[in-house]
């Protein structure tokens, strides 16, 4: 983790063969589950507070980091494609606990027909223990940026 707390890539080395069903595997990010992201995750969600757990749809919110939304963008073909969540699953072992180090391992595979890219990432501590299977599909969307004539 970096002086302001955001996770950081163990390594940054990814670069895909191109071509359909591409598979990438990111190097461990370390991620921290803080309480004040945790809070700012429930009020914009609408939900109610855990305890000291966190919600099991957080770790949603690790697709946008630097190294992951990097991934994520590679893989659909840049600015001109938009992902849209087909599909999420999440299965815990343990419930994730606020104000605590975890490292998140991400696989992506990108397929042809139809087109999308599917994130399954595991959740650990930092001593290996699984703590979280969570898989997200999204679908792969060609933007039409010429004006309709």
């Amino acid at each position: 983790m970096n002086a302001r707390g955001h996770a950081q890539p163990v390594g940054s080395d990814f670069a895909p063969e191109s071509g359909a069903d591409t598979l990438i595997r990111l190097p461990p990010i370390r991620v921290r589950t803080g309480a004040g992201e945790v809070a700012g995750f429930l009020r914009e969600t609408g939900g109610a507070r855990t305890g000291g757990f966190v919600p099991l749809t957080f770790p949603v919110r690790w697709l946008a980091l630097p190294a992951v939304r990097g991934l994520i963008l590679q893989l659909i073909g840049g600015q001109g494609f938009l992902p849209v969540q087909e599909g999420q699953s999440f299965a815990y072992e343990h419930e994730l606990r606020i104000e605590t180090d975890y490292v998140l391992d991400i696989e992506a595979r990108r397929a042809a027909k139809p087109p999308r890219l599917i994130l399954r990432m595991a959740v650990s501590t930092g001593q290996g223990e699984i703590c979280a299977h969570l898989e997200t599909v999204l679908r792969i969307v060609p933007l039409n940026l010429e004006p309709a004539s």
